[in-house]
């Protein structure tokens, strides 16, 4: 014992050095034993395993599955799908291949055995590519798609979910509030833009263009491109041709078209059909035309009117007048003086 306090003992600041150079040498090996042996036997350092694919196994079989591979796992989450059978996995951390160190612990996502129940949205009356967002947002699937005849074009008439109908007649049943399973499909019956009723298809020849395009809203039609012949005869603005026409077939030589004598089917249409027109000359744009028009287009038609006689458009409403037979009511009033 004086032997090992006489080692200890210091008698000069040498003897002081020497001894703290013992310390921290023999400090320094402690320290390397532990990181180089002690530490890597609790940690399992340079001990990886290779992560194995658990997605879509199942909880039953998971358990002993990675406690062969000395893993451990963890069910993270849940979320519902309906591409995989209740109670496998479908998502995993770390990915499958990834070195991770024995007894590494896995996190899961389960698929529920019951899907969560969600609000099923109101589709009706709703524009389709809303409505596909909608049941997007709610994790339900869009299921069978029907079109049917109706004015209203891509817009929901109907959407039938398991085997329940649900039309204008029963929307007051949303506001109670309609819980289905997450993942349900639902059907809808979509409008495509077209009448259910049938009915001729009006003649537009020789009409002025604005009376033609009344006629045409008039019934529910949708007018469609115009296209100007500056060549014709006619006065500007007439229209000279549609399609579809009025008439199926062609009349017969020496028959006036639309005579009692035209023995010609009448074209049947429905509501929401296009009608496009040819037009004589071009009648003077309107202002919400003309600020639609590009400086290509505008020089292009230009160019086409310079040799014209194109009349301003209080000349056009004088014509139109005319030919309907309504006077002008505009006087001046006589001078008093």
């Amino acid at each position: 014992m004086n032997k090992i306090l006489l080692l200890i003992k210091t008698n000069s600041p040498t003897d002081l050095l020497i001894h703290l150079g013992i310390v921290l040498t023999l400090g320094l090996i402690t320290f390397m034993i532990f990181f180089n042996s002690v530490l890597p036997s609790v940690t399992y350092h340079r001990e990886t395993v290779t992560m194995p694919d658990v997605q879509g196994m199942s909880i039953t079989e998971l358990e002993e599955f990675l406690k062969k591979r000395d893993l451990t796992y963890e069910i993270k989450d849940s979320s519902y799908s309906r591409n995989h059978k209740p109670n496998v996995v479908i998502s995993q951390s770390p990915l499958p291949g990834a070195k991770v160190k024995r007894y590494r612990k896995i996190f899961i996502t389960v698929n529920p055995k019951n899907p969560p129940l969600v609000a099923m949205p109101r589709l009706i009356d709703m524009p389709f590519s809303e409505a596909r967002r909608a049941l997007l947002n709610e994790g339900l699937e869009l299921g069978r798609i029907e079109y049917k005849a109706h004015i209203a074009e891509n817009v929901i008439l109907e959407q039938t979910v398991l085997d329940k109908n649900y039309t204008v007649d029963n929307l007051e049943e949303f506001k109670k509030g309609i819980l289905i399973p997450k993942g349900t499909r639902i059907d809808l019956v979509v409008g495509d833009g077209l009448g259910e009723r049938e009915f001729p298809m009006p003649d537009l020849a020789m009409m002025p263009l604005d009376e033609a395009e009344f006629v045409i809203k008039g019934h529910e039609l949708i007018r469609g491109n115009i296209r100007y012949d500056y060549n014709s005869s006619y006065e500007i603005g007439t229209v000279l041709s549609q399609n579809p026409l009025s008439y199926i077939g062609k009349v017969k030589d020496d028959v006036k078209p639309g005579s009692n004598q035209d023995a010609r089917k009448k074209r049947l249409v429905r509501a929401g059909e296009i009608v496009d027109l040819v037009v004589a000359g071009n009648p003077a744009a309107r202002p919400e035309d003309e600020a639609k028009l590009t400086d290509e287009e505008r020089r292009r038609r230009d160019s086409l009117n310079q040799n014209l006689n194109i009349r301003s458009k209080e000349d056009f409403e004088k014509i139109r007048k005319k030919r309907l037979g309504i006077e002008d009511k505009e006087k001046k009033e006589p001078d008093s003086n």
